[in-house]
């Protein structure tokens, strides 16, 4: 049987012909099976590291983790524990263990995923905790004696007894519940004692806690906190410190925005967090502030800086914060001197580096890296100016070899005279006439087209099209000014920012003006479906997790961004503007052929959203299908159904572009454990 990578599907762009399918071009299955590696954890002393690897499981429809360790120079990498799904892996201070979470054995007790450690120089992992919930999360003490975790609370038997018999009504909106039934969540310790390692709570009470941070002493932990789950109330979340000797608790913020992002100060006379604003939640960036516990004054780090940060890490004598941030298409290191405010780009990558994890000394630091043509691999460095890196994992060379596209930055001017920048895909190989072009639509709406792995974008430019990504008004890594710029307009100077980009290559030749397709996912399927009802320049659209109609969506979906920034008020004191944005409400002016996508359990765009706009396509005599994924939220996430949603928007795009009627998928490669299976055609 013939495998994918030799398939030959030719065809027409512009008038040319397009060996689309060769075999040094980027295929759906390369996609599919793609390995991936990720949270790195490097040692105190900075000579090994710990990491994730997750590989395709087919035949049972996922992708299983394991935990990795290797030498901070890559040699002697191997599995470090036996068993797949364990996760969340951490060096203890002194290097002598590492703990993990692994889901609890039913003989041994604890329920869900609890901690176990394990020495570095070998043995058998032991559990340490037995808790009565699951472990969310946890952290070290830094003297290495007790661990911090974090769990949900526990109903009394006699309440779980009456839940299982049917007394398990939700009260919406009350106490923990939001939508959904929710459980309160408290912060809990244990000490690193197989003989006595009962936990004790460590905060109490109707509290959803959602960040923590241990204090460099030991003796304080730093939280966020709610007391509901509303889920458009993010607001209402402030930061307390809890006293792990007395349990006495400290409120030190007070104010109606979020605050995330809690760094110890290494002497531990301050606390760093992020936040949109001190008493507001604005639609920024997110700004980096300092308190001092002892007065509670806070100071502002980086006002006038349009860096998005991602992360912060103090150095150890506390006058450095070494951060990464993306500017525009990119995410490097950067260094902020706290003495001067003073911010130094230490790395010069194109791509972006997440994830970074420092030896004690801070000289060390391991992270994760990808670029246009290269999917996300593990590195190490010496943090110094200019660093150099080195790779730890090679799971993505295969990729590499291929025939990528590398994009290329591209600017133009919208309908304003605002400048718009984005990334242009050149069809694998190149181009040299106007051909089938893909608008492609972020998320977000506060999201970003960076210079990274896009692996949708980079399986176009392998099938023969040119791929656009506009970074419209509403994107982050441009500052707040470009950030708010769609603020109470979505679907105006946004849609415009699309149009005048679609001109902008057509003008330079790249693509022809009969051959135009969109898509998007979340908002770039709300904005994607606003455009194809206001233009019929585009012959196809592919639109996932969309809202088409802001009315009917208030209730169950999210909210609090629509109802702040993006149209402001709510659907009586604003009804015009919620009506006349929304896609459903012109749906009769559509004549673009449209396939929707749509998770089952999506509770931020909800599927009703795309079965309505289905409908009035199909209403009006516009081809339309639509594909409800079973048991997936926002994202696609188990294998077979990323095939076909894969696999079904290039269909989509050859027959109502191109008209390939025909089109066949390529057949899935056959290995030792999977019989080959080829995609039933439409």
């Amino acid at each position: 049987m013939r495998s994918a990578a030799l398939t030959l599907v030719l065809v027409l762009v512009g008038g040319g012909l397009v060996d689309a399918q060769a075999p040094d071009r980027l295929g759906v299955d390369h996609i599919i099976d793609m390995t991936r590696v990720g949270n790195p954890e490097l040692s105190p002393d900075g000579r090994q590291l710990l990491y994730t690897v997750t590989e395709l499981d087919w035949s049972e429809n996922k992708r299983n983790t394991r935990l990795w360790i290797a030498g901070a120079d890559g040699s002697d990498a191997r599995p470090f524990t036996s068993l797949v799904g364990d996760g969340s892996a951490r060096w203890s201070p002194d290097g002598r263990w590492v703990s993990f979470l692994r889901s609890a054995d039913d003989d041994v007790g604890g329920e869900g995923r609890q901690l176990w450690l394990i020495r570095t120089d070998g043995g058998e992992a032991r559990q340490l905790t037995k808790h009565a919930a699951a472990v969310r999360s946890y952290e070290w003490s830094p003297d290495g004696s007790r661990i911090v975790f974090l769990a949900n609370d526990t109903l009394p038997k006699s309440a779980r007894d009456e839940r299982r018999k049917g007394g398990d009504a939700i009260f919406v909106n009350e106490g923990p519940h939001g939508q959904t039934r929710g459980e309160w969540r408290n912060l809990w310790w244990v000490a690193v004692d197989f003989e006595d390692n009962e936990a004790r709570a460590l905060t109490e009470g109707e509290r959803i806690v959602g960040e923590f941070a241990v204090s460099p002493e030991g003796d304080r932990v730093a939280y966020t906190f709610r007391t509901e789950n509303r889920r458009n109330d993010g607001h209402l979340s402030e930061i307390a410190l809890v006293d792990v000797a007395s349990g006495e608790v400290r409120v030190l913020t007070d104010n109606d925005a979020p605050e995330s992002g809690l760094t110890w100060a290494p002497d531990g006379r301050a606390l760093l967090f992020r936040a949109p604003d001190l008493q507001e939640w604005e639609l920024t960036q997110g700004n980096l502030y300092l308190m001092d516990l002892a007065s509670g004054g806070i100071r502002q780090l980086m006002p006038d800086s349009e860096l998005n940060v991602r992360t912060t890490t103090f150095s150890p004598d506390g006058r450095y914060l070494d951060i990464t941030a993306l500017e525009r298409t990119i995410t490097n290191f950067y260094r902020l001197d706290l003495r001067n405010g003073r911010v130094t780009r230490m790395t010069e990558w194109v791509g972006g580096v997440a994830s970074p994890s420092w030896s004690r000394d801070h000289r060390t630091v391991a992270f994760t890296a990808d670029g246009p043509t290269s999917p996300a691999e593990v590195f190490t460095a010496t943090y110094r100016p200019g660093l150099s890196r080195t790779a730890v994992t090679d799971v993505a060379a295969s990729v590499r070899e291929l025939t990528l596209s590398e994009p290329e930055v591209v600017r133009w001017t919208s309908f304003d005279g605002l400048e718009i920048e984005g990334l242009l895909f050149y069809p694998a190989g190149g181009r040299d006439h106007a051909g089938g072009l893909v608008l492609q639509i972020h998320g977000g709406p506060a999201g970003v087209f960076a210079r990274t792995f896009n692996a949708d974008a980079q399986l176009l430019a392998a099938q023969g099209w040119a791929v656009l990504q506009p970074n419209v008004r509403g994107s982050v890594g441009y500052g707040d000014e470009l950030l708010r710029g769609n603020m109470f307009d979505i679907g105006g100077g946004d849609y415009h920012d699309l149009m005048t980009g679609v001109d902008y290559v057509i003008e330079r030749g790249v693509a022809h003006p009969d051959s135009l397709a969109v898509k998007g996912w979340s908002y770039g399927g709300i904005l994607g479906g606003w455009t194809i009802t206001r233009t019929d320049r585009f012959q196809a659209a592919s639109l996932g997790a969309m809202v088409s109609d802001w009315v009917s969506e208030f209730g169950v979906g999210f909210n609090y961004d629509v109802t702040r920034w993006y149209l402001g008020g709510d659907p009586w004191t604003n009804r015009e503007h919620w009506v006349e944005r929304s896609a459903y409400t012109h749906a009769d002016r559509v004549s673009t052929p449209a396939i929707l996508f749509h998770g089952d359990g999506d509770e931020i765009c909800t599927p009703g959203q795309s079965m309505n706009f289905h409908a009035a396509l199909l209403h009006n005599g516009v081809p339309s299908r639509y594909v409800l994924f079973p048991r997936e939220g926002h994202g696609i996430q188990e294998p077979r159904h990323h095939r076909t949603r894969l696999v079904e928007e290039l269909r989509w795009f050859e027959h109502h572009v191109r008209g390939n009627t025909d089109w066949v998928a390529p057949e899935r490669p056959a290995s030792e454990d999977e019989p080959a299976e080829q995609e039933a055609a439409a």
